[in-house]
């Protein structure tokens, strides 16, 4: 008996069944839809009203300190409570940033309790987005009294929210004027009292002086606000704003993997696109062109499709393409007024290659599966068409599912589908179930914690909880 025909009896005799590996080919899904942490991000808990305009795949909000902590130690979180309750609910992440001052709001940001216990400030009036004149007050944020405060307060934050898997990221931020890490828009900017005209109006000339530049506080006060995050939150992602270039490069760190990611507002004005990767003070940060590798990268608009249109700034392919080319994970809402959809069909065409590409965008080309007795061996092959790898955190999981599709038998994956950068891709998993089950096999890409729905792959087969049939 020849050796090959022994050996395959012999294999026979100890019950062992030899398959053939079994091939698929995928059909790729071109149209937009949405994952978590991909796409758009909206500003507070309004997903609806972009239903079928963009795909809303996080949810964002910039409360102040003092929504939290009303007296001094004593701690009220229900803003932020609702803000990730209502993202879970639709099996998306959600996101914040922290604010001690902003120039266009009706009340001081930091509490009360603060400026009676002996922390230094300056008060102005300001215009308010609410249209009228309010005085509000900025912290001198170098105060002692207002440092060791604040310092007390993100503990406590971080103490409540670090690891909470309902967030994508926390946007790092308390210092400067929307704690976007600059004191523009602030006195001594603004005058102590805004001059108006003959009918009692601020004159729009007058909302700044000129020659007088806005505080720059030395770099090692500056750090210490940044030290307040990186000392408390081990577990959730940080996120920095990159208008402050020497406390960025302290941000990220020097070790393998970049401590937090980026984010950037003003896309659509030249003055922000000439302060990016490569441009200078930015061109002394050399591993900023790679963050997006391991961290997201968040992106925010200059404002509406009006504003961002016309003719002294960029045009909108433009813009977008940059997003795109820098790697964006998600990109603020600004521009999608949902109101504006039927006037504006081109550029919201334009708008769509967002839901498209922003992060990561999974297209399985083809499979092959050989089965044996319980075990499978899987070979899948795909590209990520997307400008970023998944950042949140996923997992493989397989499952054997019934002629209805549901589950009968799962078993996880030991491929991190985070590795899967902008370009193709390969999983190669022997995975073992019982041998008396039988079913399909399907992949799905799930969260770890449960709480975000499952990440889509972009294939016409893909089931309706997101799952990929494999055979």
């Amino acid at each position: 008996m020849p050796r090959v025909v022994a050996a395959i009896f012999a294999l026979t005799l100890a019950g062992v069944a030899l398959a053939e590996p079994q091939r698929r080919v995928f059909t790729e899904d071109t149209t937009a839809f949405c994952n978590p942490g991909q796409g758009w991000s909206t500003m507070g808990c309004n997903a609806e009203q972009y239903a079928g305009v963009v795909n809303i795949g996080q949810v964002y909000h910039r409360p102040t300190w003092r929504d939290f902590e009303p007296q001094e130690g004593v701690y009220n979180w229900t803003k932020l409570d609702k803000l990730l309750a209502y993202a879970a609910q639709r099996g998306i992440p959600a996101a914040f940033r922290i604010m001690c001052v902003c120039s266009g709001s009706s009340v001081p940001s930091s509490p009360d309790w603060v400026w009676a216990k002996g922390a230094k400030f300056e008060e102005w009036e300001n215009l308010g987005y609410d249209g009228n004149v309010h005085t509000n007050r900025a912290p001198i944020f170098d105060d002692p009294i207002f440092l060791a405060a604040h310092r007390r307060f993100i503990q406590a934050l971080a103490a409540h929210y670090d690891g909470d898997p309902r967030l994508a990221g926390i946007d790092l931020g308390s210092y400067g004027n929307w704690g976007e890490w600059h004191c523009g828009s602030l006195p001594p900017v603004t005058p102590r009292f805004l001059p108006r005209d003959a009918q009692g109006r601020i004159r729009k000339d007058a909302l700044k002086r000129k020659g007088v530049k806005p505080h720059v506080y030395p770099i090692a006060v500056r750090r210490q606000y940044v030290d307040m995050y990186l000392d408390n939150f081990r577990k959730t992602p940080l996120i920095f704003m990159t208008d402050d270039h020497e406390c960025l490069k302290y941000a990220l760190g020097e070790g393998a993997t970049p401590r937090v990611g980026l984010r950037r507002d003003g896309v659509g004005s030249p003055w922000h696109f000439g302060r990016w990767i490569g441009t200078k003070p930015y061109d002394a940060i050399p591993r900023m062109a790679d963050v997006w590798r391991s961290q997201p990268i968040w992106l925010e608009f200059y404002g509406d499709l009006a504003t961002t249109v016309r003719d002294r700034f960029k045009t909108l392919p433009f813009s977008v393409e940059w997003l795109l080319t820098n790697h964006v994970s998600v990109v603020n809402t600004c521009p999608a007024n949902p109101h504006r959809i039927k006037d504006d069909v081109a550029n919201f065409a334009l708008l769509k290659k967002i839901d498209l590409y922003a992060g990561a965008r999974l297209v399985p080309q083809s499979v092959e599966v050989t089965r044996s007795n319980g075990v499978y061996e899987v070979v899948l092959r795909g590209e990520n068409r997307g400008v970023a790898p998944i950042h949140l955190p996923f997992a493989v999981q397989f499952a054997l599912v019934d002629a209805k599709d549901k589950d009968i038998v799962r078993a996880a994956g030991q491929t991190d589908p985070s590795t899967w950068l902008p370009g193709p891709f390969v999983l190669r998993e022997t995975v073992t179930f019982p041998s008396s089950v039988e079913g399909r096999l399907v992949l799905r890409l799930v969260h770890r914690h449960g709480v975000f729905r499952n990440f889509r792959f972009a294939a016409q087969e893909t089931l309706p909880d997101g799952a990929l049939p494999l055979e």
